[in-house]
């Protein structure tokens, strides 16, 4: 339960981080940028310091195209946070995971269960309750309600990606696939820091190094979770822990102040996620 625990405390400390370094009046694109640099390099050195280094094409495209979907959401994210806050962003992230499940059913054949069928409902009304027109002071912003559509297929896509890579049943290939993930996401970061052209400041640097820590670990404790629990429980509670715990600092500590749909949309959201990942547990 400790690695389920940690999981959930740095896959929301990623974006809690960004939204702390804005409120700092840090430079977003060179923070982004570094976190994904960052990454890359624990991810290298994660992965070789394993007994066995297995690589094939398999881990390599889908993690390749899981890193470059990464790097393009970043963007969106930033936009989002900006707008509708880490609060309501973070539950768009968390109900992205039914781009998959629509996608199962139509290319892997894999119909949805009776739990998330009422999922899918409650999750469509969520959607709803955060009102995409709408930032977080409920003023109309004009492409809001498109960039955060966009962020939602992108967040969806990666989820898809790592979907496909599992269906081909090759787990030899799963820290491969992670480390494709970031070195392609960091080899872009930095190209786009050497075209931003401005170095980064100490306080850049570490929140760069921070966010990018977080990223990486968190990826390590899930699937250290996955070992140890099953992933009936895995998924929903870490897709809701991680929501309720975004949503609670965000308010708490970094001055968010969700209008109250928001905090309809965010609360229903919860409860959409828990039921989009449950799944009946396998017969004894």
């Amino acid at each position: 339960m400790l690695s389920l625990t940690l999981h959930i405390v740095f896959g929301s400390g990623f974006g809690l981080g960004v939204k702390a370094a804005g409120l700092q009046k840090r430079d977003l694109i060179v923070v982004g940028g570094l976190n994904y640099i960052v990454a890359a390099v624990i991810a290298a050195v994660w992965f070789l310091s394993r007994d066995t280094i297995d690589i094939g094409w398999a881990g390599g495209a889908y993690g390749t195209l899981n890193g470059i979907v990464y790097y393009v959401a970043y963007f969106l994210l930033l936009f989002g946070i900006k707008h509708q806050g880490i609060a309501a962003t973070g539950a768009i992230v968390q109900l992205s995971v039914l781009v998959p499940i629509l996608a199962s059913i139509f290319l892997w054949m894999e119909y949805p269960t009776a739990m998330q069928l009422v999922g899918m409902t409650v999750a469509g009304g969520s959607i709803a309750l955060l009102d995409a027109r709408r930032n977080i002071l409920g003023e109309i912003v004009g492409g809001l309600r498109w960039r955060l559509v966009a962020f939602f297929m992108l967040v969806g896509g990666s989820r898809l990606f790592a979907k496909a890579f599992a269906e081909l049943h090759v787990p030899d290939e799963k820290a491969f696939y992670v480390l494709l993930v970031y070195v392609s996401s960091g080899v872009m970061s930095i190209v786009l820091l050497l075209r931003h052209g401005k170095l980064p400041t100490l306080g850049e640097a570490v929140w760069g190094a921070a966010i990018g820590a977080c990223n990486m670990i968190q990826v390590t404790f899930l699937l250290k979770a996955l070992e140890e629990l099953p992933g009936v429980i895995v998924f929903p509670v870490a897709a809701c822990g991680s929501l309720i715990l975004t949503a609670v600092i965000a308010v708490a500590m970094l001055r968010e102040r969700p209008t109250t749909r928001l905090y309809l949309g965010i609360a229903a959201s919860a409860i959409a996620v828990v039921l989009l990942n449950w799944q009946p547990a396998a017969a004894p």
